[in-house]
């Protein structure tokens, strides 16, 4: 295969990548617009002050079904959904990325990273699965007596494990040799959903605080 023909091939990808990977962020785009004269994202200010991105978690929950004034749990579900929408598209992304000929600069284990990577995906798309079924659980949430706090532990359990699987994957794809063009938006997907993760993590926090007051 001649280098003219690899390099063109390799732009491709590139565009396939970026179109594949914003399509959670379009569709979440044209959510937000359809709510435009509902549910702003300043009524969940309050809840997502306390998380690592207050930003990102106002605008999943504004685009979300979960009300402002809803159960704290189907807030976290929100946000959960939405890893779990981006892992699915690191997973397409990564498949692709797997068919493509490899560059001359990909180191030998290039495709096992990007093989432990799926792996470590589905993984997560189970544990974020078993979080919202745990989250779904806990009832309405008009009062304690509604909450137990071994299904949010679950809950807790299952979202940390997905984080740690995100991150496990970050440091395969930024190993030393990695071919930039072909990891940088896979990379930029793992993180988004590592954030995503990190902030539903953040919120049972400010719930176990509630159970407990």
């Amino acid at each position: 295969m001649s280098t003219v023909r690899l390099l063109l091939q390799w732009v491709c990808v590139i565009l396939v990548l970026g179109c594949v990977a914003s399509a959670p962020s379009r569709r979440h785009d044209r959510l937000l617009s359809s709510r435009q004269n509902g549910t702003s994202s300043t009524s969940f200010t309050e809840v997502c002050r306390k998380t690592h991105d207050p930003q990102m978690c106002s605008r999943v929950l504004a685009a979300s079904s979960a009300p402002p004034s809803g159960s704290l749990n189907a807030k976290i579900s929100a946000v959960a959904s939405f890893a779990l929408s981006l892992t699915h598209s690191s997973y397409r992304l990564a498949r692709h990325l797997v068919t493509i000929p490899l560059p001359q600069s990909a180191p030998l284990k290039y495709l096992g990273a990007l093989d432990d990577c799926m792996e470590l995906m589905n993984d997560t798309v189970h544990e974020l699965k078993l979080s919202i079924s745990r989250l779904s659980g806990l009832g309405n949430m008009s009062g304690p007596s509604n909450i137990t706090q071994s299904q949010l532990m679950d809950a807790q359990v299952a979202l940390s494990a997905s984080c740690t699987y995100q991150d496990t994957c970050s440091d395969e794809l930024n190993d030393k040799g990695m071919p930039s063009a072909a990891t940088a938006q896979l990379r930029k997907q793992v993180i988004n959903t590592s954030n995503a993760v990190a902030v539903a993590l953040d919120l049972p926090n400010t719930l176990r605080q509630r159970i407990a007051s």
